[in-house]
């Protein structure tokens, strides 16, 4: 089987979990190209922790230092510096099963789909110990979301998986471009939003990846996600109606639900004035 494939590994103060998803990939069954990690500014000993493992890796590791900048600009930069066909982004707390790698490859090389563009997959969470945690773990995978997805994924984010849990074509991100760095919030959601566009997808019904839940990625519901949840729907609205495609109605009622429940300030009104009134014009 081919293994042109390379690993991304975006980290910030990832010194606690970042050995455990480095070897997560050493022990794939299908051996990748190269492992690149993208320290996105850490201020703990994340770069001597990668430094040392890289010295005595059975897979080249390469460690690229940059300013911090979020999550979509460390992917971004592990995609420019990738060479192979195929990418994997692994989050610096989370963990791949074995098979990860070497079952998305497959279905990628005896798809019948004429466009494959992503390949996802199930997953789990488990908590800072590494243990399973069920009571995070509520929402079940709908294999339906395969082949041409973008109508279904515009109703929700259905690759729960997150940026963990794929395999895309390289060739994709020449095509559509990298991830939006303006978005602080749903940005999982864009790019796939994107790539069902332009590609067809598919899924393995099997758990692959474990999500890491601990205090450090837990997101609040707070102000942030409420601005960045607008952001992301004003972002695709103009593009929804320039295409003639109906808006969701579920935006706008998870807005107004938001406001109903946080009443917030003048300022938040204000904020989701154009998502609420999509329906109305």
């Amino acid at each position: 089987m081919n293994n042109n494939v390379d690993v991304v590994i975006p980290v910030y103060n990832g010194a606690q979990f970042i050995v455990a998803a480095l070897e997560s990939v050493v022990r794939q069954t299908l051996r990748p190209q190269q492992i690149i990690v993208i320290d996105d500014g850490s201020t703990d000993n994340t770069n001597a922790i990668v430094s040392a493992y890289a010295a005595q890796s059975s897979i080249p590791v390469r460690i690229v230092t940059k300013e911090n900048a979020g999550l979509s600009s460390a992917r971004n930069a592990g995609i420019r510096e990738s060479t192979a066909d195929y990418i994997a982004f692994l989050d610096a707390d989370d963990l791949w099963t074995p098979t990860k790698l070497a079952q998305q490859l497959q279905l990628f090389e005896h798809t019948s789909f004429s466009r494959l563009g992503l390949v996802y997959c199930d997953y789990d969470v488990i908590n800072t110990v590494g243990n399973p945690d069920m009571e995070s773990h509520k929402t079940k995978l709908d294999t339906s979301i395969r082949g041409k997805v973008f109508l279904a994924l515009l109703k929700g984010n259905k690759i729960l998986s997150s940026g963990s849990g794929v395999l895309i074509k390289r060739e994709v991100f020449t095509t559509i471009g990298t991830f939006d760095e303006t978005l602080r919030y749903a940005e999982d959601w864009d790019m796939w939003l994107r790539i069902a566009k332009e590609y067809e997808v598919d899924v393995v019904p099997e758990v692959l990846v474990h999500i890491r839940r601990h205090d450090d990625n837990m997101t609040a519901d707070n102000k942030n996600v409420f601005v960045g949840e607008t952001t992301f729907y004003k972002k695709w609205i103009p593009i929804l109606k320039k295409e003639k495609c109906p808006v969701p109605l579920k935006w706008s009622l998870k807005t107004l639900y938001r406001i109903l429940m946080r009443l917030p300030k003048t300022d938040l009104i204000k904020q989701s004035l154009p998502v609420l009134l999509v329906p109305f014009r």
